[in-house]
């Protein structure tokens, strides 16, 4: 608990001092995360210019872009006095289990409404780690159904538990969880300025709920950097659109200026373009470009991707190094960390569960 605790330090904290000083953020990731050149990669595409954000490497508990968010999300279930979290996503959730595994070491319980995915040996692995951190999953037939069980859950556990739950929004993509993410485009600004790379062309993250893109693209012009965010759609473009993704960059500005007496920076969201065309078949989907991308990833690097988010991610990005000589920069938001104990241990209780 008390290394949970540590001070907060992050560029979005000299920014906008009075706001992280309300907000008081907890100290989940280890920032800032380092970038480095795709040489191999680079000399297999005959492109000289490739690099990598390695938020992959955020946590050594749980690491990829959930770290960033749930240092405001899990410090604001704190101050309001809740036991549990709620949030919600696909049945192997990153973001689920990266709430149930950091929430734990703030002594925050976890329960998780989920919709069907494809059962990806990903996906599994995530089931049995959620298991074995004591996450309680909600399953519902649908996405669209959401909503429904996210209402049933509060009400379940408020009338259980003596106190209201703490909504943590899917993705962590909420204004105050999106901080995270102006953080990081202010921490690439800075090792930009530092040398540590060349300002990227373009920069690439998924785009699933939002909220990574949106406050990406606000800390980068923060920052002073023209680099374009290329948000790649994993989820139904219903969800994922350009409407709702400026709406909710719209919200994350808001926040950010709400204390210091300035207006949001102008034009908000030109840095920002959504790639529809690496989604396949659907949400969690494979699709054989992100395959590709995943052999051609781990054999020259040795970065694992996986099939629902960074592998279609990786996809796009080399599409694009294909067609381009400027700098681009992938950003890993895949977790790294180490979780073949907790999968053993969930494994190992689900096989006991089976037992007559």
């Amino acid at each position: 608990m008390l290394d949970a605790m540590r001070q907060w330090q992050g560029a979005l904290g000299a920014r906008f001092p009075l706001l992280v000083e309300r907000l008081r953020p907890i100290r989940r990731a280890d920032l800032p995360t380092p970038v480095a050149h795709l040489e191999r990669l680079g000399r297999a595409l005959g492109h000289e210019r490739l690099y990598v954000k390695r938020d992959d490497l955020t946590s050594p508990l749980y690491g990829g872009n959930k770290p960033r968010k749930l240092e405001f999300l899990l410090a604001e279930a704190l101050r309001r006095g809740a036991r549990t979290v709620v949030t919600m996503g696909a049945l192997g959730s990153n973001h689920l289990l990266a709430t149930a595994i950091h929430g734990r070491e703030v002594g925050l319980r976890t329960v998780g409404v989920v919709f069907p995915q494809p059962l990806t040996e990903h996906v599994q692995h995530n089931l049995w780690a959620d298991r074995a951190v004591g996450a309680e999953l909600v399953r519902t037939r649908s996405k669209y159904l959401l909503p429904v069980a996210v209402a049933r859950t509060l009400l379940r556990l408020r009338l259980a538990e003596g106190r209201a739950p703490a909504l943590v929004p899917g993705g962590g993509s909420s204004a105050l969880g999106s901080l995270g993410f102006v953080n990081a485009g202010l921490e690439l600004a800075a090792q930009v300025a530092a040398g540590e790379l060349p300002e990227p062309e373009a920069i690439f993250v998924a785009l699933g709920t939002g909220g990574t893109a949106a406050g990406l693209a606000l800390g980068l012009r923060l920052g002073g950097l023209r680099s374009r965010v290329v948000a790649v759609r994993v989820i139904d473009a219903l969800l994922a659109n350009r409407p709702r993704l400026l709406h909710r960059l719209g919200e994350i500005a808001r926040l950010c200026h709400s204390r210091d007496g300035r207006p949001p920076p102008a034009r908000l969201g030109d840095n920002l373009e959504i790639e529809h065309g690496f989604i396949g078949g659907g949400y969690g989907a494979p699709t054989p470009q992100g395959e590709a991308a995943m052999r051609l990833f781990s054999g020259e690097e040795g970065l694992r991707l996986e099939p629902t988010y960074t592998a279609k991610t990786a996809a796009a990005f080399l599409a694009h190094a294909r067609r381009t000589r400027g700098p681009l920069l992938y950003w890993h938001t895949l977790s790294s960390a180490d979780l073949n104990d907790l999968v053993r241990a969930g494994r190992a209780l689900d096989e006991r569960r089976k037992i007559p």
